[in-house]
């Protein structure tokens, strides 16, 4: 449709806001400035169907003695305005491609030469509890409805698929160097969790030139890796031991054959040269206390105890 015609369009609501309450008069209606919300039974009625002029007749043909008047101006800066989410990082319009920026300019050029003109009119009568409704709008605003409608569902799928890549390449760095870290001989071994995320944030420093939200970005990503190989890391264990605990009196003639301990004097000794062993045989993965304990019961690890009895006779008085 022309702009010419649209702009005669918009003449006309004009010039029918002015109208409608001189034919509200002649048909003995009160106008009320307002629009009732529609519920129970209802009917509407467009421009096309029957004119606003007639609209008032029939409402005195019913007997109503309310009409409802409602027009609405347009407010260019309040429309095709993209709400910013919650996320940090850059706002919508900043991550619009420069095809879409280019659409969006072009809509609020658009929305702005309309900018105070009426959008449409809308009539209202009640009669025997059912509501009738009558509107008139301008079609230049229902173009530009459909254009921005266009648009913002456009955008909105590609938003969403720019924040599933994000998303995707962030799972895939964590799951990097959680592969990494948990094939880390160190790592591995470490006692304690705090251990694994000092071990972690020293391997994987963030960019020398992250600002404050990549600098977060990098620190989250680190940290769910670091949990997620400490998981790796005490299921692999968990199986190397359970393995190991099948042939628990195989192991300890091996260790006692080897002498790992022989010249251990103190279980603290003993048990620190036991879980030595067993973390580079198992390649980094420390013990569990309890396979520990296990282990240090078998027979060829018993530490003898010493003979306390008295030999010889003491002298007698």
């Amino acid at each position: 449709m022309s702009v010419p015609v649209q702009r005669k369009r918009a003449v006309e609501l004009e010039k029918l806001i002015e109208q409608v309450p001189v034919w509200a008069g002649e048909a003995g209606l009160t106008l009320l400035p307002a629009l009732p919300e529609p519920a129970g039974l209802r009917v509407r009625l467009e421009g096309d169907e029957v004119n606003a002029a007639a609209f008032c007749d029939l409402a005195r043909t019913c007997g109503a003695r309310i009409l409802y008047l409602l027009s609405e101006a347009f407010e260019a800066a309040e429309f095709a305005v993209l709400e910013d989410d919650d996320s940090d990082g850059d706002g919508v319009e900043e991550q619009l491609s420069a095809d879409a920026r280019r659409e969006l300019e072009r809509i609020r050029r658009t929305a702005l030469t309309r900018d105070g003109q009426f959008t449409g009119v809308f009539l209202c009568f009640v009669a025997e509890g059912v509501a009738h409704y009558w509107c008139e709008v301008a079609p230049w605003h229902t173009e530009l409805e459909e254009d921005w409608a266009q648009f913002t569902a456009l955008n909105r799928a590609s938003q969403g698929a720019r924040a599933e890549d994000a998303q995707a390449r962030a799972a895939a760095e964590v799951d990097r160097i959680a592969a990494e870290l948990a094939g880390n001989p160190e790592f591995r071994s470490a006692a304690k969790r705090s251990h694994h995320h000092d071990i972690a944030a020293t391997a994987y420093p963030p960019p020398a030139d992250a600002d404050d939200d990549q600098l977060q970005e990098h620190q989250r990503i680190v940290r769910w890796a670091t949990s997620q190989a400490i998981d790796a890391v005490e299921q692999a264990g968990r199986r190397i031991y359970a393995g190991y605990e099948r042939d628990l009196n195989g192991l300890a003639e091996q260790i006692a054959a080897a002498g790992i301990v022989a010249d251990a004097t103190t279980v603290a000794a003993r048990s620190l040269l036991l879980s030595v062993f067993l973390t580079e045989k198992s390649s980094g993965y420390p013990p569990p206390k309890r396979f520990m304990d296990l282990l240090m019961l078998r027979p060829p690890l018993r530490k003898p105890r010493k003979n306390s009895s008295i030999t010889g006779q003491l002298p007698l008085d």
